[in-house]
């Protein structure tokens, strides 16, 4: 098992980042830091007609000055050490011709001692050396097996072209005709992405590597794919067996001859991705600490006074510490060893059986709201602001089977295809879409498919709190078994979100399989 590092450049930036650090703290009361990002990507597909590469590459860095009132930044893209000079002098003189206004809210630093104080997971811990004090370089990398960094294009692409091969001849064990798949292409996604981290406690670095891995199929109008995604090695391109690409292909068979739903209620066992969906809009967003800050979430009030939201099966947690997805021997795609501002990553509980704990924050929403931080401060990129973003979060799992699930079922459905969402955080309603459905009789799959009401995706909607106490079972995550599970967390698919119509982040999305009772499907 080896360790993603920082590249070269990397390694001489960051012994210039910690010469700017002084130039930045010209008061012993302010807080101050620097955060330098690179992230570079690249994006390999392969269609039926043609190939394509596309890559990207984004690299920056945050100088920060916090007074006790305001906290002010300084984004750059030229990352010599005269421009950095020039910026924290011109940053420092905006502070101080600043009119402080409003309450005073002082920030203490915090020391390795301090920081050691939280409960790690162990492949966090494990990287940090014997007594780290402030001039201690600390580095975080992801662990993988198959070093990604050194597989060529061709490669790559020969990967995608065999993927395609295999298409078309699972087609057939699915009931299809090779013309019924009218278009099909595979992807893989490639990233490395470093970032720096110091204040006047700390000097801390990470290296990941970012893999993902999805087929896309067409049949006429209709659509099916598959997806994984995680921080890790090439191993995790090989996830994909040959098993997830046939019930693809059987569920576009399915799709050919789909039935009409009925608008109404009905009983459901909401698969991985569908799950993560409702978690991430469930007390997800309405969880985040600028939301509630901003007085445009509900979930601040409801913790506050203790009110339930949900039953004994609510239990959802937002965590960028899953190093292990699942069974499997990589990360999840929402994780992280530190955010962007440096917080060390955690399990957070949002809210346990139905009652709201304290919500995810980031440096200034937990200064507001006088609650502690968390491992929530994410940018889309070094050039946009930091807000409270979601990371993985899932709902905890339980200790029943899919088949006992599917036993609690007269007639209802399995929700496998997740189709987006969104959530009210002040209203509270949310909306979870589904793209199609596969009918439960009498506890048993009966294979046929169903599309919304007007053919196409079908939406969950409703009251949150009703939703979360509609949930009646709740999955093991090897759920296909009934001996203990051995995973540490319920699976996380590579997915993202989005704040405010724009700011783009990563986030997992997965889960347990829930089932739910009386839910309004249409």
């Amino acid at each position: 098992m080896k360790r993603a590092v920082l590249s070269g450049d990397f390694k001489k930036l960051r012994k210039e980042l910690s010469k700017i650090l002084p130039l930045l703290e010209q008061d012993p009361k302010w807080h101050v830091s620097v955060f330098a990002e690179k992230r570079a990507s690249c994006v390999y597909s392969a269609d039926l007609r043609k190939t394509n590469v596309s890559d990207n590459m984004v690299m920056g860095a945050v100088l920060r000055v916090y007074n006790g009132y305001t906290l002010f930044e300084e984004a750059v893209d030229d990352l010599s050490i005269e421009n950095f000079q020039k910026s924290a002098k011109e940053l420092v003189t905006r502070v101080k011709n600043s009119q402080s206004k409003g309450q005073y809210r002082p920030y203490k630093t915090l020391s390795w001692k301090e920081r050691l104080k939280t409960k790690l997971d162990p492949e966090i811990s494990s990287q940090i050396p014997e007594n780290p004090g402030a001039g201690t370089e600390v580095h975080f990398g992801i662990s993988y097996v198959q070093d990604p960094a050194i597989v060529t294009a061709d490669q790559r692409l020969q990967k995608l072209k065999d993927t395609l091969v295999k298409v078309q001849d699972l087609a057939l064990k699915a009931g299809l005709k090779k013309e019924d798949i009218t278009f099909v292409v595979a992807r893989e996604g490639f990233g490395f992405e470093e970032s720096i981290y110091i204040d006047r406690e700390s000097n801390i670095s990470q290296a990941i590597y970012r893999q993902s891995f999805t087929v896309v199929i067409m049949s006429g109008e209709h659509r099916v794919f598959h997806r994984v995604g995680g921080l890790g090695g090439r191993e995790i391109i090989d996830e994909t067996k040959d098993k997830d690409l046939l019930d693809c292909l059987k569920d576009l068979k399915g799709l050919q001859n789909a039935g009409r739903l009925k608008p109404g209620r009905y009983r459901v066992v909401f698969g991985p991705d569908v799950t993560g969906v409702l978690a991430h809009e469930a007390f997800g967003h309405s969880q985040e600490g600028d939301t509630c800050a901003r007085g445009r979430s509900q979930a601040w009030e409801l913790y506050k006074s203790g009110e339930k939201a949900g039953n004994q099966h609510a239990t959802i947690i937002n965590n960028p510490a899953i190093y292990r997805d699942g069974t499997h021997s990589f990360a999840a795609w929402g994780s992280y060893f530190f955010d962007e501002e440096g917080w060390l990553a955690a399990e957070h509980v949002l809210i346990e059986e139905g009652k709201l704990e304290v919500p995810m924050t980031n440096f200034t929403s937990a200064l507001r709201l006088g609650i502690s931080r968390t491992a929530n401060g994410k940018r889309e990129s070094f050039a946009n602001g930091v807000y409270t973003r979601q990371t993985n979060t899932y709902f905890k799992a339980g200790k029943e089977t899919l088949e006992e699930l599917l036993s609690k079922i007269d007639y209802g459905f399995l929700a496998m295809a997740s189709a987006g969402g969104m959530e009210d955080p002040k209203g509270m309603g949310i909306q979870v879409g589904i793209a199609y459905l596969e009918e439960v009789k009498n506890g048993k799959l009966t294979g046929k498919i169903f599309r919304g009401p007007a053919g196409g995706d079908i939406q969950m909607t409703g009251y949150t709190p009703d939703v979360l106490n509609s949930i009646i079972g709740v999955s093991k995550v090897e759920c296909e078994t009934a001996d203990p599970d051995h995973a540490a967390y319920p699976f996380n698919k590579a997915g993202g979100c989005g704040k405010y119509h724009k700011e783009l982040v990563v986030a997992g999305c997965g889960g347990p399989y829930l089932l739910l009772d009386q839910v309004i499907l249409g």
